[in-house]
């Protein structure tokens, strides 16, 4: 019997309550500091290192890594006004967003899918043991400060598992005392509300964020109607808090805390597969953390990260669309716990080596329902790497490296890879870069392909890649990078019906992505711009076919506009071909679509307002078959904030 649960209105009231008392003693503890202390404060105040962010170096600067990575500064996270990041990656070269079963939005980086990529929040790797995959909507937008996204020869410190990219969401940092607040509404008793409070100082440093959100569900359009999608309501909660010490000025000690509650119900397709009737009656995800950055020797850097993320899920099934009568239960309640060592240290004036070590363990515990047996399933991953940074010359820097992964699965067996990367930068001038790359990424199999009870298979092996890349980036009178890549995946893991009708998970796949990305943007005195398109010719060589759910071409195009009395216009607009899938043996095409949306805001002295249009021109679209996306969407919010002016 599970237990009853606290009103999510009160919790959020209390806490909110919380927030506000804490914010407003704080700021005005703060000032009362007279303004000589102020300016010495601000003189004093350090170029602080992060420790959320994987990439650490010694003696040199912050250089470009040696892949491709997609930056999405907080100016666009602003500009866009999304509830969370699922709506905000679609505008990053090489990578395509879908939603479908689970109500889940997935990316698909380079063409490879949810499973075989990493998401990190603040450093941490946060997804769920037993699939392998995470839901990008469980991030909301309103924390976070920047979005990269890493392709092709990931650097050896993000550890195992990297095969197909990393998403890495960095939550914002305290800078500075303050207070801010949030509010959205839309069509169909929608609404968000959030509150973020930062505290600084010299020596410690603190931020509290809470979010609330609830809707009745969304509209989408078929048959020039729009028709109200069932059971696509939501309720969600998230809160977010993160304490700094600062021991040094060339140190910090970090401790986070993250709770994501939520419930949801589960639309039913449309077409092409049976209803079904689900809700989550529950899922959450709770996330700790604690680890510090500090200076290793004279010049070198050491980040030192513990962590525990736990994932806790009731789903139900009913038997008819009214989910009144409950056919089956089932509770997930996963854990994995782990830690990290990151370092760099100055071989020489001109060559810096960098190494890691991680560890973690998954431990999965899940009941399919209440008359199933308990399923207990157990992972150990641990990885290690050595990178070794060589600048030759001012212009050319050498780079090599090599990592171990090791698998101990369920009953002692084993499981390891080993995985080079090599490659160099090559300055033209100040303003123009080129790389060139090969990396040979791995990817353990999850326990879902090893153990299911219907279609698991134990003998599976790693999935692996290699991968070349060639690419070059311009930052001038505008900014602007090619890149040209080309992949072979081996032992891909596909499900297959046997003969007597059941599933098994086996090694089959074989694949081929080929690619372009392309990226140009502009900033003028009133007037910014960015566009970004991806060429993919991703081909399933086992079944001689296009990859799933795979477009050949994508383009974003992102403007805004800042207007006379601090007015701004915003307009962005995706464009995708077609795609295909195989369902039941049929091949189903994805026809192509253009969505436009549109913002307007007005800044105020301690805030502003907005009001967004999602969807402009009302156009029908799904990004996985018998899954419609929202059709035309109102919405209309404001900011409002409290503190020391910027």
């Amino acid at each position: 019997m599970l237990a009853s649960k606290k009103s999510p209105g009160i919790l959020l009231t209390f806490l909110i309550f919380v927030l506000s008392t804490s914010l407003v003693a704080a700021i005005s503890f703060a000032q009362e500091n007279t303004d000589q202390e102020k300016k010495k404060e601000k003189e004093e105040k350090p170029v602080r290192v992060k420790t959320e962010e994987i990439m650490v170096t010694a003696s040199a600067p912050q250089e470009k890594p040696l892949a491709t990575v997609s930056t999405i500064e907080p100016q666009t996270i602003q500009l866009l006004k999304t509830k969370n990041i699922s709506e905000v990656l679609s505008f990053v070269p090489g990578t395509h967003v879908t939603v479908g079963a689970k109500s889940e939005s997935h990316i698909k980086i380079r063409g490879l899918d949810n499973d075989k990529s990493t998401l990190l929040l603040d450093g941490i790797p946060v997804y769920e043991p037993y699939y392998n995959m995470y839901d990008l909507k469980t991030i909301p937008s309103e924390d976070i400060d920047t979005i990269q996204v890493t392709k092709g020869s990931s650097s050896i410190l993000y550890g195992a598992n990297t095969m197909g990219g990393i998403v890495e969401v960095l939550t914002r940092r305290p800078e500075k005392t303050g207070l801010e607040l949030n509010s959205r509404f839309s069509q169909n008793s929608t609404f968000d509300f959030s509150g973020t409070g930062t505290f600084y100082s010299p020596k410690f440093a603190f931020k509290l964020s809470a979010l609330h959100n609830e809707s009745q569900g969304y509209k989408y359009r078929q048959s020039d109607t729009d028709i109200l999608l069932p059971n696509s309501d939501y309720k969600n909660d998230f809160f977010n808090g993160k304490f700094y010490f600062y021991p040094t000025q060339k140190s910090e000690i970090l401790f986070q805390a993250s709770y994501y509650d939520s419930s949801y119900g589960i639309p039913p397709a449309t077409e092409y597969y049976s209803p079904r009737y689900w809700r989550f009656k529950d899922w959450e995800r709770t996330v700790l953390g604690l680890g510090g950055t500090f200076p290793l020797f004279k010049t070198g850097t050491i980040k030192i990260r513990t962590y525990y993320v736990k994932f806790y899920n009731v789903l139900d099934a009913y038997t008819n669309s009214s989910m009144t009568a409950l056919d089956w239960e089932s509770i997930y309640d996963n854990y994995e716990t782990g830690a990290f060592i990151l370092g760099a240290i100055p071989l020489a004036k001109n060559n810096d080596l960098r190494f890691s070590l991680n560890g973690r363990y998954e431990h999965v515990e899940q009941q399919g329902s209440a008359t199933s047996p308990w399923e207990l399933y157990k992972h150990h991953v641990y990885s290690a790497g050595i990178e070794d940074e060589w600048r030759v010359t001012s212009r050319l820097s050498l780079i090599g490296g090599l990592s171990f992964d090791y698998l101990k699965k369920q009953e002692g067996k084993k499981s390891s890879s080993v995985n080079p990367i090599a490659g160099l930068k090559f300055k033209v001038t100040d303003e123009a870069n080129l790389h060139f790359s090969f990396s040979r990424k791995s990817r353990f199999p999850s326990m879902r392909s090893l153990y299911s009870t219907t279609s698991g298979n134990p003998d599976l092996k790693d999935e692996v890649g290699t991968s070349f890349e060639l690419g070059a980036d311009y930052s001038g009178w505008l900014n602007g990078s090619l890149t040209g890549f080309t992949s072979d995946y081996k032992d891909l893991i596909y499900v297959i019906r046997q003969p007597n009708g059941t599933k098994l998970y086996i090694n089959v796949g074989e694949a081929r992505i080929r690619g372009l990305e392309a990226y140009i943007s502009k900033s003028l005195k009133n007037f910014n711009f960015q566009v970004n398109y991806t060429y993919l010719d991703a081909k399933n060589l086992t079944d001689n076919r296009p990859l799933d759910l795979v477009p050949e071409s994508e383009a974003s195009f992102l403007a805004s506009y800042l207007l006379p009395e601090n007015f701004s216009l915003t307009l962005w607009v995706s464009m995708t071909s077609r795609s295909e899938i195989l369902i039941s043996s049929n091949s189903v095409s994805v026809p192509g679509y253009t969505v436009a949306n549109l913002s307007f805001e007005k800044y105020l002295r301690g805030g502003s307002l907005f009001f967004k249009v999602e969807n402009l021109f009302n156009k029908a679209y799904y990004t996985e078959p018998g899954y419609p996306c929202v059709c035309r969407r109102l919405e209309a919010g404001f900011t409002f904030r409290v503190g020391p002016a910027d």
